[in-house]
């Protein structure tokens, strides 16, 4: 990939994730990888939730004066609440200043908050709002194309898998983001409940909740294969080091930073996060140096799958 559209991604990325610099960094590795393959249509997006890391991957552009924390409600913060499942700004396209290069037939989520803001953004023709644990709302062979990054967050993963291959047409492709077994071992607030650690339970914040099941190159091949699948890509991606970042990062500061960005008049929040952006893409993009030399199993598996 060249490395001007490597580096688009990291200056989108962190646009909109500008305070949280450990996840744009973390969603510009996947969007890289992803990006190298094809969406068909008829395409689902399962768990698209806002749609904003699909808009990216897809070539979609937001503005300096939108991103993720402009949606939100830090109140519950420390309460466990999900503070990104919240909607009070309106007319999120005003603030589309390239389009999406391709869009998704659908985009999928529980969330009805997130629903809304994926809906603005031009990239799906439809959203359906539907718990994908329970069987998915598609006839069979409707699917040419299944992406999702949060299959792992569904309770049974060889349920998930089967009812993908269902909705798939002959030959149909999944896009499947899945941690693997070291993604605890790189992850240290990961291993509080072990470790009997308070400062661990409280970095770590609820995360470990979301993760239902974590996978082996193994396993998850014999688990693919015996849903009617057959594997036509991979790739082990982010490394130790980019994973121990993204562990803790700013998010336990997070909502004390979003409260003073968004107190800012947009001028001034604007000539901020420009100054913030351009210092902080330059450890990023030094840090994706280190992901791509890495001779270390990532935390995280990228497999392509196709219906037999």
């Amino acid at each position: 990939m060249k490395q001007a559209k490597i580096r688009s991604y990291f200056k989108n990325h962190l646009n909109v994730w500008w305070l949280r610099p450990e996840s744009a960094l973390c969603d510009a590795i996947s969007s890289i990888e992803i990006s190298k393959y094809k969406i068909s249509l008829p395409s689902l997006d399962l768990g698209c939730g806002n749609g904003i890391f699909s808009f990216i991957t897809a070539g979609g552009e937001l503005s300096i004066d939108y991103d993720w924390f402009i949606n939100i409600d830090t109140k519950g913060f420390w309460l466990g609440k999900d503070i990104y499942d919240y909607f009070k700004v309106n007319k999120l396209n005003k603030y589309i200043i390239k389009r999406a290069e391709y869009s998704f037939t659908y985009g999928l989520d529980i969330k009805t908050n997130l629903l809304k803001q994926a809906a603005a953004l031009g990239l799906y023709q439809n959203i359906i709002r539907h718990d994908a644990n329970s069987p998915l709302p598609f006839k069979e062979y409707e699917i040419k194309t299944a992406f999702s990054n949060i299959i792992y967050w569904l309770k049974d993963a060889e349920r998930s898998l089967l009812g993908i291959n269902k909705i798939l047409t002959k030959n149909g492709i999944a896009i499947l983001c899945i941690p693997s077994k070291k993604f605890y071992d790189y992850c240290i607030t990961y291993q509080w409940k072990d470790r009997k650690s308070e400062l661990l339970r409280l970095l770590n914040h609820g995360r470990s909740d979301s993760i239902y099941w974590t996978v082996s190159y193994e396993e998850f091949s014999k688990m693919a294969q015996n849903s009617g699948f057959e594997i036509v890509g991979y790739k082990s991606y982010l490394s130790p080091l980019i994973l121990k970042i993204w562990d803790i990062g700013l998010r336990p500061l997070s909502p004390l930073l979003i409260k003073m960005a968004n107190i800012m008049d947009q001028k001034e929040r604007r000539a901020i996060k420009i100054e913030w952006m351009d210092t902080v893409i330059k450890f990023l993009l030094n840090l994706y140096e280190i992901e791509e030399s890495s001779k270390e199993e990532g935390g995280f598996h990228l497999f392509v799958l196709r219906k037999k």
